[in-house]
């Protein structure tokens, strides 16, 4: 999987935040809001990354186990991809 780059993430006031940009800002009207985790994973979305590789990853970046990784990222992707964020 892989994340749209029609997103641009910012700080405004310590908040991290995705902002639709072109065309999807018709399809999403609004913005979302990103913990440490999900801006993590957000910027390991840049490139094609399997479940197993992402949850590893973030295993290993916030010192939790692959169990619990896995329990995060599968429930942030399914949302992501909900939105319309990830490329099909």
């Amino acid at each position: 999987m892989k994340r749209k780059s029609d997103f641009i993430r910012v700080n405004i006031a310590d908040e991290k935040l995705l902002v639709p940009v072109g065309a999807q800002v018709m399809v999403l009207n609004g913005l979302i809001t990103l913990n440490d985790t999900a801006d993590c994973a957000w910027e390991l979305l840049a490139e094609e990354r399997s479940l197993d590789e992402l949850s590893a990853a973030l295993a290993e970046r916030f010192n939790v186990t692959l169990e619990r990784a896995r329990t995060d990222v599968r429930t942030f992707v399914d949302e992501i991809a909900r939105l319309g964020l990830l490329e099909p």
